[in-house]
């Protein structure tokens, strides 16, 4: 790993991510939690409460302690506003904000996911649009390209919180006492599945229920194959088809060779994304397929010391005779946060949104507390945890980036329909062709 001066990898970052026009974020648990008000008087100012939904139910560690502290801030600051946070794991998150969004339920803020899912929101005229030029600025400190999965018809309904980009977390002891290579090749992976499976350990840990993380891994083994960024995406723009590129083939037969290998845990298919990280985090499972805003593991004091402490992280292997490296990273930006249009407090929720997405507030936040990577410029402290420390690396030193997940950049029917292909796939005998053959009409029914 390369070593740099906290001022000059701070600055390496910015340009790096600057010259492949960038990523951001997602990430959950589970549980539920309403914030109390700050004590204060409010200084002649009437009293307000805002509404506040967020998918980060634990706000004990990791992103949701980052958010929550933002939060709390604010309320001190502003002791005449009550900000009442309704949390849920991620999938009852998505659930009920499509409820919310078909009552009209006037929360004030609101995350959102980029793309398919916040397109069914704007379309619904649920969110509010955002003028990008009071976002500019050090205020604020954006990095180039991330407003792309919160842009519709060249009109912006939102802001990413993180740089999303997906990698390959491992137990260094489960590698090390059982005598297995951390792969850096396909085809390693697939010797990892075989050797952990023969030692009754489960090789990969994934959240088959929720389905998405098959289209990002579908997506990063078409990249690297191609090398194309844009190959998935323009199938999905219908500019080509996914029988006319063999990338997209080999993609789909490496993904039976996993299915086949049994990869994933036992069960897989019923896993949501809080059962597979704790088959993860208990030590059953060598590896978890998943992105960068769970760099807080290194720094949960929940999970288990000798878990943090074994804990790496490597970037998605690559192709025997593939035209892409390992430094072609599937990132984007995917999470953020938007004003919501049946606010009863619009002025005042404009005024937490603005403090909320602030440089200092929750990409300091986020960052120094090491729950995930910003879609703004940040400093290294110094104190960065060695995950942190690596997935800064993977990102600065990125060849290219998606700037989308494919799953998501479609129209939201696309998206449930192509969720639906992969899981099908992952859980019959279905061919490599026969998932593509899906794909195929995904695209040209969305």
């Amino acid at each position: 790993m390369k070593r740099y001066s906290n001022w000059a990898r701070a600055s390496i970052l910015t340009l790096a991510v600057a010259s492949v026009a960038s990523l951001a974020a997602c990430g959950s648990n589970n549980s539920s939690n309403t914030a109390d008000s700050a004590s204060g008087n409010g200084g002649g100012a009437s009293k307000v409460t805002l509404r506040f939904f967020s998918n980060l139910p634990d706000r004990k560690s990791g992103q949701g302690l980052a958010e929550q502290t933002v939060i709390d801030n604010y309320m001190k600051e502003n002791p005449n506003v009550k900000i009442d946070v309704e949390t849920l794991a991620e999938e009852p998150f998505k659930s009920k904000l499509k409820a919310y969004m078909s009552s009209n339920e006037p929360l004030d803020i609101t995350m959102v996911h980029g793309g398919a899912e916040l397109n069914t929101l704007v379309q619904a005229g649920y969110v509010k649009e955002l003028d990008p030029k009071a976002y500019e600025g050090e205020q604020f400190n954006f990095l180039p390209g991330v407003y792309k999965s919160f842009t519709f018809g060249d009109k912006l309904y939102g802001l990413p919180r993180n740089s999303d980009y997906e990698v390959i977390y491992y137990n260094k002891k489960l590698f090390e006492d059982n005598g297995v290579k951390v792969p850096t090749t396909m085809t390693e992976l697939l010797d990892a599945a075989k050797a952990f499976r023969d030692k009754g350990i489960a090789p990969m840990s994934i959240n088959g229920k929720d389905l998405w993380s098959f289209g990002e891994m579908f997506q990063n083994v078409v990249l690297r194959y191609s090398g194309n960024q844009n190959l998935i995406l323009d199938a999905i723009d219908k500019k080509i088809k996914f029988a006319d590129d063999e990338s997209f083939l080999k993609a789909a037969q490496y993904l039976a060779d996993v299915r086949d290998a049994k990869m994933f845990q036992d069960a897989f298919m019923t896993a949501d994304y809080g059962a597979s990280q704790n088959l993860f985090s208990q030590g059953k499972a060598a590896m978890w397929y998943m992105g960068s805003w769970e760099a807080g593991m290194a720094t949960n004091e929940t999970l288990p010391e000798v878990f943090r402490q074994n804990l790496g992280v490597v970037k998605f292997p690559v192709a025997d005779g593939g035209k892409g490296t390992a430094d072609d990273l599937l990132a984007w930006n995917g999470g953020g946060y938007a004003l919501v249009s049946s606010s009863k407090h619009p002025e005042e929720a404009k005024k937490f949104f603005d403090y909320l997405m602030s440089a200092n507030q929750w990409a300091k936040t986020a960052w120094d507390t090491g729950a995930a990577v910003p879609a703004q410029k940040y400093e290294l402290t110094g104190s960065e945890s060695e995950i942190q420390k690596t997935l800064t690396d993977i990102l600065v030193n990125a060849a290219s980036t998606s700037g989308a997940s494919a799953i998501d950049y479609g129209t939201p029917k696309f998206k449930d329909d192509s969720q639906n292909a992969f899981g099908k796939f992952f859980s019959s005998k279905q061919t490599p062709e026969e998932l593509l053959n899906a794909l195929q009409t995904a695209v040209d029914t969305q």
